[in-house]
């Protein structure tokens, strides 16, 4: 697994769509160590209910975390479940789709990874991004460009712009697509907005 994030994860792809990392935290969060990496076994008779339990677990060990002095947007918890079997791989499509507003209400993004995964990169929808050599779970703070993860649901949506809103005020966001998207949602989910500064928490869950 560490192979894959140094080999895959931590360096750039053609088809990504943008340049550099696949994801650009998780180098550094492999340098500073606020990438913990767990193993949950036992997940060959897996439903739901069992992989729900699996996210409760890794909230609450993010929550306990005596994090290293560091940006709390590098802060995940992995945790890899290898002998999930391939016909439950899609459960965790379906369970991440399922958390992932309830998460996002707790300032907390929630990712999905197997050898099937379909989900695609934000910037070429035809490239699977998100397949990994066995199944995962990683979990980390909400980060500014989760706007585009988020803009598509009011609700998802407010929490994003509650957190980080102030930062496009003072245009302190350089990509385009990120800017473009905020203002984009921001007119669709709320047409009659003043525009007031909403409070910025850095990507810090509460």
């Amino acid at each position: 697994m560490r192979g894959w994030l140094e080999s895959y994860i931590s360096r750039p792809h053609e088809e990504l769509g943008r340049d550099g990392p696949v994801c650009p935290f998780v180098a550094p969060a492999l340098k500073e160590g606020t990438l913990l990496l767990r193993t949950r076994l036992g997940m060959a008779d897996a439903d739901g209910d069992d992989l729900r339990a699996v996210v409760r677990d890794m909230v609450r060990d993010f929550r306990a975390r005596r994090w290293p002095q560091a940006n709390p947007t590098m802060r995940t918890v992995l945790v890899t479940l290898p002998d999930l079997p391939p016909a439950d791989w899609p459960l965790l499509d379906t369970v991440h789709a399922e958390l992932k507003g309830e998460l996002a209400r707790a300032g907390l993004m929630l990712g999905q990874f197997h050898p099937a995964c379909p989900e695609p990169a934000v910037r070429n929808p035809a490239f699977p991004v998100s397949r990994s050599p066995v199944p995962l779970l990683a979990l980390r703070n909400m980060a500014i460009h989760d706007v585009l993860f988020l803009h598509h649901h009011s609700e998802f949506f407010a929490e994003y712009r509650r957190r980080f809103s102030s930062r496009y005020e003072r245009d302190a966001v350089v990509d385009p697509l990120l800017r473009n998207t905020y203002r984009e949602a921001l007119a669709r989910h709320t047409p009659s907005a003043s525009g007031t500064a909403s409070r910025q928490t850095n990507g810090e869950a509460e």
